[in-house]
């Protein structure tokens, strides 16, 4: 990248490394099938009663979501068919004028894994299995963070996925600190100063996570004042995207370069390149599927590197 910045240096303003799209999930201690006995043995709820409780705890989750959405003056819809919940999340809060706090609440059926009630020789068991149940979907305006939402199973285990984005807390910190900067949608086109923001952007992985997501979980998740006392969340990133942008001094600067650049990224690039763009080298015992895909997008075109589960894309 130095290489590449330095070769271009006249058209070059600056480059920001920072994270970008993040999900992180959240899940109780009760995921498996002899936590959840114990659990049940703890709260004196009888196997045969499985069902019924499951219900009663769901029914209590859907309660407060539509309440808070009330006390909030906000909506609370169901979403009975395939919708970008982000997206009209977001028109939401256009329209209504939100600055800050909830924008709205969703409620849309997942499939979901949960717990069921087998019979057999001898007692009843629990066991795991895939079914459909209620999920809501809280999206927020938060002071920090920006646009996010928190997504909470009213099913056990009450799995909870919290999204975040580097570049909308990034976006704040500057406000706070009267850094002038351009943004188009998720990208900064200008930094009036941009080494101070990238010792900014650097901040945010150290950030107290933990406290962070635990305060998100305990927004959607009323049960974790009674009947989930002393549980807390463990949590793991589900995705994470890291982002380093180039801003140029102009589109017409950009224009000619990029082209060039996506058919030698489409058309060069081996799968060894990829390989260690990703950190890793090929071997006779890889097993999985390496790909280059490139694709016309508004306003321009993107190449993207797949390995497995994890991509690279300019």
């Amino acid at each position: 990248m130095r290489k590449f910045v330095a070769k271009h240096a006249t058209q070059v303003t600056g480059t920001l490394s920072c994270f970008d799209r993040l999900l992180f999930k959240g899940h109780l201690p009760l995921g498996y099938p002899h936590a959840m006995e114990q659990f049940l043995t703890q709260r004196r709820v009888l196997m045969k009663d499985l069902k019924a409780f499951v219900l009663q705890q769901a029914a209590r989750l859907k309660t407060q979501a539509a309440a808070a959405a009330e006390h909030a003056g906000r909506p609370y819809e169901y979403l009975a068919s395939l919708v970008r919940k982000d997206q009209r999340a977001r028109a939401i809060a256009a329209r209504d004028g939100v600055t800050e706090g909830l924008i709205c609440v969703f409620s849309t059926v997942e499939p979901c894994r949960t717990f069921r009630l087998a019979y057999g020789h001898g007692r009843p068991a629990i066991r795991p299995v895939w079914r459909k149940c209620l999920f809501l979907y809280f999206y927020f305006l938060d002071r920090e963070f920006g646009f996010c939402h928190v997504r909470v199973q009213t099913w056990f285990p009450f799995t909870v996925q919290v999204y975040v984005n580097g570049h909308e807390w990034l976006a704040r910190q500057m406000d706070k600190r009267g850094l002038r900067y351009r943004r188009l949608e998720n990208a900064f086109l200008w930094l009036e100063d941009p080494g101070r923001v990238q010792r900014l952007a650097d901040r945010f992985a150290p950030l107290p996570w933990p406290a962070i997501l635990d305060r998100f979980a305990r927004q959607v998740n009323p049960l974790l004042r009674d009947e989930l006392a002393g549980y807390r969340y463990y949590w793991a990133t589900h995705q994470a995207e890291y982002s380093t942008d180039v801003l140029f001094t102009s589109r017409t600067a950009l224009r000619a370069l990029y082209a060039r650049l996506l058919r030698h990224a489409t058309l060069c690039l081996r799968a060894e390149d990829v390989l260690t763009f990703l950190g890793r080298k090929l071997h006779g015992r890889f097993a999985g599927e390496i790909l280059n895909d490139w694709k016309r997008r508004w306003p321009g075109a993107r190449v993207k590197h797949w390995m497995k589960a994890n991509w690279i894309k300019m």
